[in-house]
């Protein structure tokens, strides 16, 4: 079997959905496909600890691994030494994850998972896409200089003059899978199946995997 590359869609804190998207419905081969997370892999969900174990075991088994980092990624980092933005992320499905790990600060948190975090990217480039976790700032001259922009803009203008002719693939903004489906032949390719709001807003409650090579939409419906 050919390498394979996976764009994985915000997980959200649900490690059983991942596992079945990974393991049983795209079949990953763990040591020649990659996998690039459009981050937001923690928050909200009932075991973001989990996710992040999940993807510490594929890196021990020597999967290739690319984390994005979105705002919930950045958030965490923010709050260890910052408690204004502490009390923010807390509000913002900060408090699931704390929990998760069985702490009540984010300093507590062992290094591993620290470091994991730490080492995520604001964006990936491949020969035919930009891929980062919302968006970018098309409003300047080099949008790839904007990365705090990277994390929360929200926009469907795209102009890919400016990023070498190439389209956009992002994760962010909770999107039903039908729009999902549908974006695979725009300019901006959206991910976020909003897995973490199953039964809670109609039309979404999915994660999502899209294969760069066969262009092939993978989705599950939560299951935690």
């Amino acid at each position: 079997m050919d390498s394979r590359t996976f764009i994985i869609g915000d997980v959200h804190g649900n490690p059983n959905t991942l596992e079945e998207l990974l393991f049983n419905i795209c079949d990953i081969n763990c040591d020649k496909d990659r996998l690039i997370f459009l981050g937001d892999l923690i928050d909200k969900g009932p075991d973001s600890k989990k996710v992040l174990d999940i993807i510490l075991n594929l890196k021990n088994k020597n999967t290739q691994i690319i984390i994005i980092r979105g705002n919930h990624e950045q958030n965490l980092l923010d709050s260890i030494n910052n408690a204004k933005i502490l009390k923010q992320w807390f509000r913002n499905g900060g408090k699931e994850t704390l929990d998760s790990f069985e702490v009540y600060h984010p300093g507590f948190i062992d290094d591993e998972y620290i470091e994991l975090i730490q080492n995520s990217i604001p964006y990936y480039l491949t020969e035919h896409f930009v891929i980062t976790h919302s968006g970018l700032n098309f409003d300047i001259s080099n949008p790839l200089s904007d990365t705090l922009k990277m994390q929360t803009i929200r926009n469907d203008f795209v102009n890919i003059d400016k990023i070498g002719g190439r389209r956009l693939i992002v994760g962010h903004t909770p999107t039903s899978i039908d729009n999902v489906k549908i974006s695979l032949n725009k300019d901006k390719i959206m991910l976020d199946g909003g897995c973490v709001y199953y039964k809670k807003v109609q039309g979404l409650g999915y994660l999502v995997a899209f294969e760069l090579n066969s262009m092939e939409l993978f989705s599950l419906q939560n299951i935690e």
